[in-house]
Order: C-alpha cells, then sequence, then structure tokens
C-alpha cells in the first residue's frame, strides 16, 4: 500500500498529537514534573472552575498570574481545539481567558 504525502503529513501530526497528549496526561514520570510551555501542569490546573462547565467562574488574580508567567506563543502554538479536551478545558473559555486576563488574543486556533 502506497502511501500519498497528504496521508504520510497527517498521520504525523496525529502521531505528534498522541505525544503531546500522553506527556501532558502523565503528571510525574521518575520524579521529573511535567511543564506546559514553563509552567508546572499542576500550576495551570488552578484555572480549572475558570475553564470548565457551564457555568465557569472568573479567572482568579492567581490564574492569570500563572497563565501571563506562560511562555504566551507557547500557549497559543500548543493549546489547539483538538488538545484542550484531552486535558479537561473548554477551548472557548480557554481562549476568552486570555482577555479576561488582559493579555492579547492568541490567534485563531
Amino acid at each position: 500500500m502506497e502511501i500519498k504525502g497528504k496521508n504520510v503529513a497527517s498521520l504525523m501530526i496525529v502521531i505528534n498529537m498522541l505525544i503531546v497528549i500522553g506527556a501532558l496526561m502523565i503528571q510525574e514520570v521518575n520524579g521529573i514534573k511535567i511543564e506546559i510551555c514553563g509552567q508546572p501542569k499542576e500550576k495551570i490546573d488552578i484555572c480549572q472552575p475558570a475553564l470548565k462547565g457551564p457555568n465557569p467562574q472568573l479567572p482568579t488574580q492567581e490564574c492569570c498570574n500563572i497563565i501571563k508567567s506562560c511562555d504566551q506563543p507557547c500557549l497559543c502554538a500548543t493549546i489547539t481545539r483538538t488538545l484542550l479536551p484531552f486535558i479537561g478545558y473548554d477551548t472557548n473559555l480557554f481562549l476568552a481567558l486570555f482577555g479576561k486576563c488582559g493579555l492579547p488574543n492568541c490567534p485563531q486556533v
């Protein structure tokens, strides 16, 4: 079976996403903590009340400080509509978090 260029590119994207998702789902491996764009995942999890449910809370100052301390281009590039549901965050709420915390919006994801 021959794989065309477009199919190879799609397969590579899926493989890369699975690697990232696997890494994000594991909090700690052999004593090494997982970071997302410069912050440990457990710190970003502080924002969960603003990222879940039908009536999310406003982000706390602590949440905004953590988001502000992350590498912004990394967050915008890493956090995608496909990845967010796997780590338990609503995509639209996550994107709205930038404005609520006084940060520029990410380019369209």
